[in-house]
């Protein structure tokens, strides 16, 4: 049997073009499984990418940027939107024209905005929240510095319900500031304060005479004159302080016993009319004893005496009083005192056991002075403190 080299060799030409087919064939389909994993790769990179980048803006939202840094927030919101309009406009291009790396990087950079935007709000809010605690801390100041003077004063119901509403402003500052409200924390805060510090300005000026040197001069000389007469005359004699609530009983110019007292409720002034709730300053003398009463045994002063009348006509002519005031009486030393606080309507209080001791070493004619201080104590601090801050009347 013969040999056809044609055949032959046609035969050697379609195996070798069947070969470069199938050769072909699989390269096509490792290049499509390539850009398949490659393009599954991308896919999953640029998820992760537009998660991240969404998380991010989801943290400064609740962190509150739009409060805190608002025109980062929106920056940052803007470049989200243009990452996902990128990432759109990718997705409808045909391959191999996509571009994934431009839309990775809209992504990352909306990422870094976000996370710049979250870390300027926490910035910023606790700059504003370190704030707000200075004026918390600084309202609870100026009200516990108001309230402790207007314990001691007698304060009208305009004054008293200043007092109260900047107790309450402090109260809701505090609630808002755990509440998270810091916006609304300071601005009570401050009203808190402003409110505190009308009381404060008004119990200032109150107060203002015991720092006064020329009153603490004129005090200071009653005390003095008193103490000297004591010891003239060799007998008994009563200096009362206001402000230490001491009763002091001198003889023979030297003290021999001390008592506390309770006084009127308006203490802090000088009386200047009836039911003024204030006790007295001056000079007086105990004018008759009453061994029972409302008040158990008493010692009646000479008040008004003629000091008083000349000043409260003074005062009636100048329209400091009303003309239909009266200018009061029945200012005694007396007892069932002892309780502790500021209660009479002028008159000075002692335990009944201090007023049966009283009673044996006092008689009519002793010599009692009542002044508002012996010596520069708490009220001049806090007047001295507070006089440039206005009066608040």
């Amino acid at each position: 049997m013969s040999h056809n080299p044609v055949l032959g060799f046609g035969s050697l030409v379609a195996r070798r073009w069947r070969l470069t087919a199938t050769l072909t064939a699989l390269l096509v389909v490792a290049s499509a499984a390539v850009t398949t994993i490659s393009s599954r790769r991308r896919e999953a990179a640029l998820q992760a990418a537009a998660e991240s980048a969404t998380a991010a803006i989801w943290e400064a939202r609740a962190a509150d940027a739009m409060t805190w840094a608002p025109e980062e927030l929106l920056a940052a919101e803007a470049a989200w939107h243009e990452a996902l309009s990128a990432r759109v406009v990718e997705e409808a291009r045909l391959w191999p024209l996509r571009d994934a790396a431009r839309v990775g990087a809209a992504y990352a950079d909306t990422e870094r905005a976000a996370r710049e935007t979250l870390a300027l709000a926490h910035t910023r809010r606790a700059a504003v929240s370190e704030t707000t605690a200075s004026m918390i801390e600084q309202a609870s100041s100026a009200v516990a510095t108001s309230a402790g003077p207007a314990a001691a004063i007698h304060l009208d119901t305009d004054r008293r319900s200043l007092l109260a509403r900047a107790q309450l402003a402090l109260t809701e500052a505090r609630v808002y500031e755990r509440e998270g409200d810091l916006g609304r924390a300071t601005v009570r805060a401050r009203d808190a304060q402003e409110l505190a510090g009308q009381v404060r300005d008004y119990a200032a000026a109150v107060a203002a005479r015991y720092a006064d040197a020329q009153t603490l001069a004129r005090w200071r000389r009653w005390k003095e004159e008193t103490i000297q007469w004591s010891r003239r005359q060799g007998r008994a004699a009563i200096v009362i302080a206001k402000e230490a609530r001491l009763l002091t009983l001198f003889f023979g110019g030297e003290p021999v016993r001390t008592y506390k007292v309770d006084l009127g409720y308006n203490w802090i002034a000088d009386k200047s009319h009836a039911h003024d709730g204030a006790t007295p300053e001056g000079r007086y003398r105990i004018v008759s004893r009453r061994s029972t009463g409302a008040f158990y045994k008493a010692l009646l002063l000479d008040y008004p005496n003629a000091e008083d009348r000349a000043e409260f006509n003074r005062a009636r002519r100048s329209g400091d009083l009303p003309p239909s005031a009266g200018i009061g009486g029945s200012i005694e030393i007396h007892g069932e005192g002892g309780r502790g606080r500021d209660w009479t309507r002028g008159c000075a209080a002692v335990t009944n056991r201090d007023m049966d001791e009283l009673f044996t070493r006092v008689g009519v004619g002793t010599l009692v002075t009542i002044v508002g201080s012996d010596d520069f104590r708490a009220i001049a601090e806090f007047a001295i403190q507070n006089r440039d801050r206005g009066t608040g009347r």
